[in-house]
């Protein structure tokens, strides 16, 4: 299996942005022939639909209207935000509200104070093929509203438990401020939204999360869904490595708790961090499950759902004991 590095879009880290840099040109090219003349044209009759997220610490990414005033972006462009700024094509400012929410599919919906100057249809039922020509609008590498060339590569790409399940790879030269955008086909309906970036062995690779079938979802996410990950709530987790465990003085195995945020789930439930002056606890397992690093805890905790009741087992010293814990959103979101 091909070795990734991934990031959210908006939080890219140096060696993706580095594997960017170093991606071969062709995915920038445009395709040739009919594919390439109607992306040119599906850009220029979609872009007035696309705009840049604004926020009070400036501009955040992408979004795109699917209504007069209804808008999606990413998830993670609006996280810890209920209004933002919609900066149209046309010079305009749009207040908008956040209206709904899914963390786990990275999809959020906006209602405007205004109306968009158009809408884009969203995409067929059918998922696209492998090597079908798609196109980006997005405000990467400070670009506005800039097209990204490429192609389908793969459906059902689960490249991290960092990221959602079940994203479409592709060639796309995705950057930092292009999360939300939307990807569309030759036909200009929205295949998806751009939720991450990320570098493997064969290239560089922009991912997005699908939109066929998910009408359910869509209309949920009208309604007001507000659909988090679940999270334990600690900061700095970390597998308990036999170097790590040699310094701390403690055992090998597990994942060291880190720090405990105040009001998540693990602090309810009374787990100690480093933070606690005494020794930290570690985790061994979540419902019987061993975890040894951190994307092991995470991908373990991510089976569930907020609300959901998990056994973790728990080293502290000397001794081992099970603290059950309820599952949480993140504290302060």
């Amino acid at each position: 299996m091909a070795r990734l590095r991934l990031g959210l879009l908006g939080l890219l880290l140096l060696a993706a942005f580095l594997a960017w840099r170093a991606a071969p040109e062709v995915f920038w090219t445009l395709p040739a022939g009919a594919e390439g003349e109607a992306l040119e044209r599906v850009y220029r009759e979609a872009h007035p639909a696309v705009f840049r997220v604004e926020v009070a610490e400036g501009p955040r990414g992408t979004g795109f209207f699917v209504g007069k005033d209804e808008a999606l972006t990413a998830y993670h462009v609006v996280a810890g935000k209920r209004e933002v700024v919609l900066y149209t094509a046309a010079g305009t400012r749009l207040k908008a509200r956040v209206v709904g929410f899914s963390e786990p599919r990275d999809l959020a919906y906006l209602k405007a104070e205004g109306e968009g100057p158009r809408a884009l249809p969203l995409g067929p039922l059918t998922p696209p093929r492998p090597g079908e020509a798609v196109l980006h609008i997005g405000n990467g590498r400070g670009e506005f509203l800039a097209p990204r060339y490429g192609r389908v590569l793969r459906l059902e790409a689960s490249p991290s438990p960092f990221l959602p399940q079940g994203l479409v790879e592709t060639s796309l030269p995705l950057a930092p401020g292009d999360s939300g955008g939307p990807v569309l086909n030759r036909e200009g309906r929205v295949l998806g939204v751009a939720v991450a970036i990320g570098a493997t062995e064969e290239g560089f690779r922009g991912y997005f999360t699908p939109l066929f079938g998910w009408e359910k979802t869509l209309e949920a996410l009208r309604a007001g869904l507000e659909e988090s990950w679940p999270y334990l709530g600690l900061r700095g987790p970390r597998g308990l490595t036999p170097e790590l465990a040699r310094e701390l003085g403690l055992p090998p195995g597990g994942v060291l708790v880190g720090e405990v945020v105040l009001g998540g789930a693990a602090h309810r439930a009374g787990l100690r961090g480093v933070e606690s002056g005494g020794v930290p606890d570690v985790i061994l397992e979540v419902n019987g499950v061993p975890v040894n690093a951190f994307e092991d805890l995470l991908r373990e905790v991510r089976r569930y759902r907020v609300g959901d009741r998990v056994r973790l087992t728990v080293r502290r010293g000397g001794q081992v004991f099970p603290v059950e814990v309820v599952l949480a959103p993140f504290p302060g979101r």
